[in-house]
């Protein structure tokens, strides 16, 4: 669901921003100002920001507020939670245990570390390997809603952190097919890392990689443990800021790290430099290379490698924790990086503004290497025409939201194109099903045959199977009649109550307009509860116990289902009792709507869920 509507967003922000002047900062001091008012009309309390080149600092410090009360202002030694940027540190603290040749890359978890306690069906020809954990290809479902996070201050092992996402840990389809991002990945490497270099995985980053970098203030605290250097978190969710708790992390290894505009700039110019204190030369690039996904294997070297992404020409990572947002890109072609985090509201365009500046400012320096093109192959591509359902969900629980999305793949006028939401995408071909969009500067979409012999499409790393033209659109047209008819059923419930008030009579009908209504009232009740969790994730910890929170979704979800049953039985024993065919029929359409809804929430665990459960 997330992915959906995070598609939606950016092609919408497209078309919108292609409207509006671009700004074009072409000095530090120009590019400072364009992000103070950022700051200032998205109302971030606080932002971090670094920039370097190979060899020298061009920006550390911040704008706004790491302490509103207290008025603390943001400077280049204050720490924000970086989130899932961690992921970087315990990819290469992985790799140093490799050179060191206690692990490798190709083992076996099950050899590794039996007492980790996953499932997989395929465990014999398709086993889960250390790679599979660092890029995200084992299958796992991300962490359980209530597993994320907690207020309870207290200090887990990382056996107790990886034990705590067991519930997760089941392959939902062959290893090293696709790539799914799972937290839970890296709760079981800082599990093999405490086991394999004989100390905690925290106190393992620390002396192996930050101390080295002289990275001497960043940590790994799962919680808010240095008051006057950590920033404060905050929300505006209300329509004010406000501070909000900083949560205990769960999962440490996947999210924990807290560090500062000085310490981050020191780990970029290692990532640009190839610093022999972080790696070999070759382990940087098994670092930055994909191998693991049906994707890598089809040809594509772009998507997430080891603890590392590509974006477009930077590499790097996101992360996201409590209220705090982080990116660091860099580009050891072009010699620069950048890192920025908020302590709310996101980072809105600054991202974007910053990697514009500092490509005008050294883009020229580089020439640019020809993109690679050939003719394209219409006969290959026949059979893999047609439709494609995306078949990658993060979260098990909303994987049906995602399958909402459908490409349209087809050759118009000589060139390949994928439509999606709308909009089109021309494609270049660059070897033999591979491609890149008709913009692009590298290879991002393939196509391929998987084990099961059902043809697949790879954009942008997502994992997208063709499916017949009846399925593709049965499945989107009756959601979307369910939600017509369940609209229905409110407007004919508000009628009903008007009459009654209006009329001060009882209709002999009343019941077939209310219990539908009832139903909708219900299912809005428990989705509007999740949603506000949803989007304000730092809220997860009130799923981990019975809060008013987690018992609206419960109790809003299970009523929903058991109203629309009665609702039916109802509709059934009464049917006859309604003389007018019109009517008949639509109640029976609105009846098997909801019943629909209901059938698909059930099917996906909804219905009864008690998430301080999972």
């Amino acid at each position: 669901m997330k992915t959906f509507f995070t598609l939606l967003i950016c092609v919408l922000s497209c078309i919108s921003s292609s409207s509006q002047p671009r700004l074009r900062p072409n000095s530090i001091a120009q590019l400072t100002d364009s992000i103070r008012n950022i700051v200032r009309k998205r109302n971030i309390p606080g932002l971090m920001l670094g920039i370097v080149t190979k060899d020298s600092v061009l920006f550390s410090g911040g704008f706004g507020y790491a302490d509103l009360k207290n008025k603390r202002a943001v400077n280049s030694k204050t720490l924000f939670r970086m989130g899932s940027i961690t992921k970087s540190f315990v990819a290469i603290a992985i790799l140093k245990l490799v050179e060191q040749g206690k692990l490798n890359l190709t083992d076996r978890l099950r050899y590794l570390a039996p007492e980790v306690p996953f499932t997989n069906n395929w465990e014999n020809t398709y086993p889960v390997r250390l790679v599979n954990l660092l890029e995200h290809t084992t299958g796992f479902d991300d962490f359980k809603f209530n597993k994320m996070y907690t207020l309870e201050r207290r200090q887990y092992s990382s056996e107790e952190m990886m034990l705590e996402q067991k519930a997760s840990m089941v392959c939902r389809w062959r290893p090293s097919e696709r790539y799914t991002y799972s937290n839970v990945n890296y709760a079981i490497l800082g599990y093999i890392i405490s086991k394999f270099s004989g100390t905690e995985y925290d106190q393992y980053l620390k002396e192996s990689i930050l101390l080295p970098l002289g990275m001497t203030v960043s940590n790994f605290n799962t919680w808010s443990r240095m008051p006057f250097l950590d920033t404060r978190e905050y929300s505006s969710a209300s329509g004010q800021l406000k501070e909000v708790p900083s949560v205990t992390l769960l999962p440490g290894a996947a999210a924990s790290l807290w560090s500062s505009a000085d310490e981050m700039n020191i780990f970029l110019q290692s990532l640009i430099n190839l610093d022999s204190r972080l790696l070999s030369k070759k382990n940087f690039e098994l670092m930055e290379s994909p191998t693991s996904s049906i994707g890598a294997t089809a040809g594509l070297m772009t998507g997430y490698a080891l603890g590392n992404e590509d974006f477009g020409t930077n590499r790097g990572h996101d992360g996201t924790i409590g209220t705090c947002k982080s990116s660091y890109r860099y580009n050891r072609k072009l010699g620069y990086g950048f890192v920025l985090s908020s302590n709310a509201n996101g980072l809105g365009s600054i991202e974007t503004l910053i990697n514009q500046y500092l490509i005008d400012k050294y883009s020229n320096i580089k020439k640019s290497e020809p993109l690679t093109s050939i003719p394209l192959n219409k006969k290959e591509l026949r059979p893999y025409l047609g439709y494609y359902q995306k078949e990658d969900p993060r979260y098990n629980l909303l994987a049906f939201a995602d399958r909402l999305l459908l490409l349209k793949v087809e050759i118009k006028n000589d060139t390949l194109q994928y439509n999606i939401l709308g909009r089109t995408h021309q494609l270049i071909q660059t070897a033999p099903l591979v491609f890149r969009e008709r913009w692009g500067t590298q290879a991002e979409i393939a196509f391929a045959i998987n084990a099961e012999g059902k043809k697949v499409m790879i954009v942008n790393k997502h994992y997208t199977e063709k499916v017949p033209l009846s399925k593709a659109f049965s499945w989107l047209i009756m959601i979307i009649l369910a939600l017509v008819f369940g609209l229905y059923a409110v407007f004919s419930g508000i009628i009903a109550i008007g009459y009654i008030l209006i009329k001060r009579q009882k209709p002999k009908s009343l019941h077939f307009f209310i219990l539908p209504m009832l139903s909708l009232v219900l299912l809005s009740w428990g989705i509007y509860a999740f949603m506000h969790i949803y989007n304000n994730s730092y809220l997860l910890f009130q799923l981990g116990v019975p809060s008013a929170t987690s018992i609206s979704i419960f109790m809003g979800l299970t009523l929903f289902g058991i109203s629309t049953l009665i609702n039916a039985l109802v509709l059934i024993k009464k049917l006859k009792t309604i003389t007018s065919r019109y009517k008949q029929g639509i109640l029976i359409l609105t009846a098997l709507s909801l019943l629909l809804i209901a059938g698909i929430l059930l099917a996906n665990g909804w219905i009864g869920l008690r998430f301080w459960k999972l």
